[in-house]
């Protein structure tokens, strides 16, 4: 048993033990490190020139991934552009965790939405003044019938274009490639969001795309120009992706009717960040609730590529040079 496996992840014990049972099943020997502490850090980063696969639960310096000796490397979260680079794409397997959380977040979008469209901050300032009227932006109307824009047909587009079909919205989806939509919840399909047709029509714009060098700043003054008066913007993937000068413009000259985002380009959103201070900005600090499925399907993730990865087959949610971000 030569060959050896980073398990450097954050799970409860007993999936933990799943993961180590399957590659001692194969052949590995795992070593287990937990990413909660600085020692762990340490210790992971020192084991990276010794290991054949290390499946990371918790950022790394990126040089000490290039130059590590496994050579497959998976992050077991979504977001990853902060830990690729050409250099690591052509010299190891890169696969991410995506799918994990994707159920809360399109629930979230949904809290978004309905938020936005309901008029919660009015409600609750007529609720507090005990007045027995709302007012509201837009005419209150129900969501059936509403066009939503889904940027990204990934697994969080997908959960998002479900509950929009269920409410009887018309769902338009862009993504990389066409996707076979089996259940028929996409109305319309379109592949790279380059020119984003349909979104004059759009009611809901939602951002589910990953950032990279085609995605950097793809809603920009220009297509919120292209928006609705009426029409909302919703942020649930990558705060890069929005131009948010641009947001902040269209929102303080009424060109749209509201925006809504738990991403933003700088992290921590800095106070003096004027979308905090906009009646028509709705704001989550990257905190949605957490799927209680999020560490069985993490599992499930690892272990089929691991079998994949054993058989020299193509690897799920394997990262690309497309995936990486030069900005």
């Amino acid at each position: 048993m030569n060959k050896q496996v980073l398990i450097y992840l954050a799970y409860p014990q007993e999936s933990l033990d799943v993961v180590e049972q399957e590659c001692k099943k194969r052949g590995y020997r795992p070593i287990r490190i937990s990413p909660n502490d600085q020692e762990g850090r340490a210790k992971a980063i020192a084991l990276l020139p010794q290991v054949d696969i290390a499946f990371i639960g918790s950022p790394l310096p990126l040089q000490n991934l290039e130059s590590s000796s496994a050579k497959w490397i998976h992050f077991d979260w979504v977001g990853v552009e902060g830990q690729l680079s050409t250099k690591l794409l052509e010299n190891h397997v890169v696969t991410n965790g995506s799918g994990r959380n994707s159920i809360c977040l399109a629930e979230h979008v949904f809290f978004f939405i309905f938020s936005l469209a309901y008029g919660v901050r009015e409600i609750l300032a007529s609720q507090h003044q005990a007045k027995w009227k709302v007012g509201h932006q837009n005419p209150y109307e129900s969501l059936y019938g509403k066009t939503i824009m889904i940027l990204g047909t990934g697994s969080i587009g997908m959960e998002v274009a479900r509950r929009a079909h269920a409410f009887g919205m018309h769902t338009i989806g862009y993504a990389r490639r066409r996707k076979l939509d089996e259940e028929q919840v996409l109305d319309e399909q379109y592949v790279s969001p380059e020119g984003l047709v349909g979104i004059e029509r759009a009611d809901f714009i939602v951002n589910c795309l990953s950032c990279n060098n085609e995605t950097y700043h793809l809603m920009n003054a220009k297509m919120f120009q292209r928006m609705k008066k009426s029409a909302y913007f919703i942020n649930i993937s990558r705060g890069a992706v929005v131009d948010e000068k641009a947001l902040i413009e269209a929102l303080q000259a009424k060109q749209i009717a509201g925006a809504a985002s738990d991403v933003f380009e700088q992290e921590p959103l800095p106070e003096e960040s004027p979308l905090w201070r906009l009646d028509n900005m709705l704001i989550t600090p990257h905190h949605s609730p957490q799927s209680p499925l999020k560490f069985e399907i993490g599992v499930q993730t690892i272990l089929t590529n691991l079998a994949q990865y054993e058989c020299g087959g193509k690897l799920k949610n394997q990262q690309t040079e497309k995936d990486v971000v030069n900005h």
